[in-house]
């Protein structure tokens, strides 16, 4: 069996508008295998959750989908896109710029296809956001 080589090509047209953050309008990937990451949010391995800290929760949160990423063979370089939901009744900008803040601390170059979201609430009233990721990793 011949396993693909894994390719990213990185699409940003120059007649559209330029991405205001850190991302790619869309990236498109050849060979490899797509991993699909359910939401990861800033909870500690005991399952406490940092209350009202966002960014303490982002922190966790980036941490953790490192984690899940080098569990299944891959890293943050790996991912092509994330969506990121930010609950609607948190101070929205603070909230963005430090997810902001600490996603520029794992994502430095290749930064993935990215949307960012409102939305009314999460599973638990403690989490500030939640993000949503898709790799693609080698074989």
């Amino acid at each position: 069996m011949t396993t693909a080589t894994l390719k990213k090509d990185f699409v940003d047209p120059r007649d559209i508008y330029q991405a205001p953050w850190q991302f790619h309008q869309a990236i498109k990937v050849t060979g490899g295998a797509l991993l699909f990451v359910s939401g990861i949010v800033g909870r500690l391995p005991n399952g406490d959750v940092p209350k009202g800290d966002v960014v303490r929760q982002a922190e966790l949160a980036y941490a953790n989908l490192e984690r899940v990423l080098a569990a299944a063979g891959g890293s943050m370089r790996d991912i092509v896109k994330t969506n990121v939901y930010v609950h609607a009744n948190a101070d929205y900008g603070s909230v963005r710029d430090a997810l902001r803040e600490v996603r520029g601390r794992y994502f430095t170059a290749d930064h993935p296809a990215t949307t960012l979201l409102q939305v009314p609430g999460f599973a638990n009233p403690d989490y500030l956001f939640e993000i949503e990721a898709v790799a693609a990793l080698d074989g």
